[in-house]
């Protein structure tokens, strides 16, 4: 899979370094986040709304851009599995599934998908990892995964700009150009986030997210 994003500069973006990091499917009951992401696979839009501590109903849609060009969107399920709440850190375990359509153009598909999300996240330190499977008929039949580790050069508090160092790899088994890595910047203030690097196949990687 390939994609075009958006490397920009970034300003006023961070979240509390005393609460686990923004980025993630759920936010608090009765909240609604914003989410778009553009890196080498595509552009990814979701809006979600919280709507107990363990469920989240979204709207999803993305454009991939790698081999040929499909979009695929629909409704969305984020579920928290398991959260650890631990003396220095806290950990979870989240899924995401939908079913949909996908379009290339031509045709349309009956498309579902799942992901899931397990993360750990201290003051200090964040580890990540994301398997995806997709079945969109003769569309799109794909498996991904993504892994991510980073740190915080220093700590800050809820009403400060928070600066993540992360490094994302991403395995996407049928690409030619199977293994990409990409070097990012985190930027969050409270409920917004901001995220934006370099891959080694040389694409531009751009995300945000809005949660109010």
């Amino acid at each position: 899979m390939k994609a075009a994003s958006i490397f920009f500069a970034i300003l006023m973006i961070a979240a509390t370094a005393a609460i686990p990091a923004l980025a993630k499917p759920l936010s608090y009951p009765g909240g609604t986040m914003i989410m778009q992401e553009n890196d080498e696979t595509g552009h990814m839009l979701s809006i979600d709304h919280t709507i107990t501590p363990k469920y989240a109903v979204a709207l999803y849609a993305k454009h991939e851009t790698s081999g040929d060009d499909f979009t695929t969107a629909g409704p969305q399920v984020n579920t928290l599995i398991k959260r650890w709440n631990l003396p220095d850190g806290q950990g979870n375990i989240f899924n995401m599934s939908g079913i949909g359509i996908a379009h290339d153009g031509d045709d349309n598909e009956f498309a579902a998908w799942t992901g899931f999300l397990a993360d750990y996240e201290t003051r200090r330190v964040f580890i990540s990892y994301e398997p995806r499977f997709q079945y969109a008929g003769d569309i799109d039949q794909s498996f991904s995964h993504r892994g991510r580790v980073g740190f915080a050069p220093y700590l800050a508090n809820y009403d400060d700009l928070n600066t993540w160092l992360m490094v994302q790899a991403e395995h996407h088994p049928e690409e030619e150009d199977n293994v990409v890595v990409t070097p990012l910047v985190r930027l969050f203030y409270k409920t917004t986030l901001v995220e934006a690097g370099y891959s080694s196949n040389d694409h531009l990687m751009f995300n945000w997210q809005l949660q109010f």
